[in-house]
């Protein structure tokens, strides 16, 4: 089973659109018809169409669309400008059009061709200008910050985008198996309707004949309606099954659902220390706290740098003209320059200052958190691997129950047709066969979501590309 969930994941993308357009075709020209699903194909259905992980992946798409903004912060600008206005002296026009680039080094650079008229004459200006930060803003860590930001989110959002596949694959076969196993127990509480049934028909028509007393009759009678009961309670509980696993799947809850799964129990042989290994190797909460170990110093290290001045050197050059012909004014035969230090910063940098430690602050708790996450992996992976033991051993014991009930059964039948017993015996026996049946069912279904469970705590559930 594992192999076929493998490959199967690894086959979604292709077989996944032709199985939901069958869906889409049963639900549009027949709405009553029953939608079968195997266990991969309600998993294949649920990583398409859950709610939730509609969502999550949502969440990933706005991520991607803030780091895109982020990163055009050092596209080209091309920003076009224009104005008109009138003073007591004149009406002035004007046009323009600048083109800016800031690099990661801190650096910008504007390119801006200019015209303007008045009522006397023409102007036109080329200028070109450089911006370069000398001490605070230098350098691409500090520029960057933004972007890195955005990225570390995008990540963050992926492995919640995974986590959540990962949640919606374990509900889907927690409820498929639930199904399973409530539809089975629905066949054996009915069965034993049946039984008993014929046990109350059974010791009336002895009691007519002297074979039997009024206490066989209501003996039988009685376990007849406790079966009856079961019977009822399983049959809300298999329709309470079908409306979670459509609540997954984002089915309509009037439709009828039937899902099948294989029952077969396979003994994968782990050791605790090999399973803590792989899983902390495997799984992505341990890789987002190292992330946010990393983008928590990254940040120390931009706080750590905001300590300094800010200081930025700004260079011009324009080469103008004027004239009453616009031709002329565009000759640009003057020229002007300039370099200028530019400062403004708070001597103290208070803010700057607690800022940075507040950031050290931040990344010794990121460090604390991976430690505490990996004692809980660890631990997640020892219960996991206790409870997948402890279901084998259910198992094994509900497999003895049952033998011995069956033999309890025998001997009763035996007693009861050679007139040795009453009806007390058989109706136990077959009570008590009834129970570890129900028993072995829900070790044996425990087992398997136990064992999705564990692959889940080893982060091998999903297998990414």
């Amino acid at each position: 089973m594992t192999k076929r969930f493998t490959a199967f994941l690894l086959l979604t993308a292709l077989n996944l659109t032709g199985f939901t357009a069958d869906i889409q075709a049963q639900e549009k020209y027949n709405d009553s018809s029953v939608i079968s699903l195997s266990l991969e194909q309600a998993i294949s259905l649920a990583l398409q169409a859950n709610r939730s992980l509609i969502n999550s992946a949502s969440g990933v798409e706005s991520q991607k669309l803030s780091l895109r903004s982020a990163e055009s912060e050092f596209d080209v600008k091309i920003r076009p400008s224009a104005n008109a206005g009138i003073s007591d002296a004149e009406g002035i026009l004007g046009a323009g059009i600048s083109l800016e680039k800031k690099f990661q080094a801190g650096t910008k650079v504007s390119v801006s061709p200019s015209i303007g008229k008045t009522e006397d004459e023409y102007s036109g200006t080329v200028g070109i200008s450089f911006e370069v930060p000398l001490l605070r803003g230098f350098g691409g860590k500090a520029n960057l910050d933004k972007t890195e930001r955005s990225r570390f989110s995008v990540r963050s959002a992926e492995r919640s985008f995974y986590l959540s596949q990962v949640n919606a694959v374990l509900d889907t076969v927690s409820a498929v198996y639930d199904i399973v196993k409530q539809k089975e127990l629905v066949r054996l509480f009915d069965s034993q309707v049946g039984r008993l049934k014929q046990h109350a028909e059974t010791a009336k028509i002895k009691e007519k004949v002297g074979l039997a007393n009024p206490l066989d009759i209501y003996r039988a009678e009685i376990s007849l309606k406790d079966a009856e009961d079961s019977l009822t309670v399983m049959k809300e509980s298999l329709r309470n099954a079908g409306d979670r696993l459509k609540l997954i799947l984002a089915l309509p809850l009037e439709r009828a659902v039937e899902v099948s799964a294989p029952l077969e129990i396979k003994i994968a042989p782990i050791s605790q220390e090999d399973a803590v290994r792989i899983a902390l190797k495997h799984r992505k909460e341990l890789e987002q706290s190292e992330d946010e170990i990393r983008e928590a110093e990254r940040r120390s290290d931009i706080a750590r740098h905001n300590i300094l001045p800010q200081l930025d050197m700004v260079m011009r050059y324009e080469r103008y003209g004027s004239a009453e012909d616009l031709e002329q004014s565009m000759g640009f035969n003057e020229n002007r320059w300039s370099v200028n230090l530019v400062s403004n910063t708070d001597i103290a940098r208070t803010s700057e200052k607690a800022d940075f430690q507040q950031s050290l602050i931040t990344a010794g708790t990121a460090r604390r958190n991976l430690e505490a996450k990996q004692d809980e992996v660890m631990r997640e992976v020892r219960r996991e691997s206790e409870s997948l033991s402890k279901s084998q051993e259910r198992i094994r014991i509900r497999k003895e129950q049952i033998a011995q009930a069956e033999g309890k059964l025998a001997l009763s039948k035996i007693k009861f047709n050679h007139g040795m017993a009453d009806n007390f015996d058989i109706i136990e026996a077959e009570t008590q066969l009834q129970q570890a049946r129900v028993n072995l069912l829900s070790a044996e279904t425990e087992y398997i979501v136990g064992m999705y469970r564990m692959r889940a705590a080893l982060g091998t559930l999903i297998i990414e590309n």
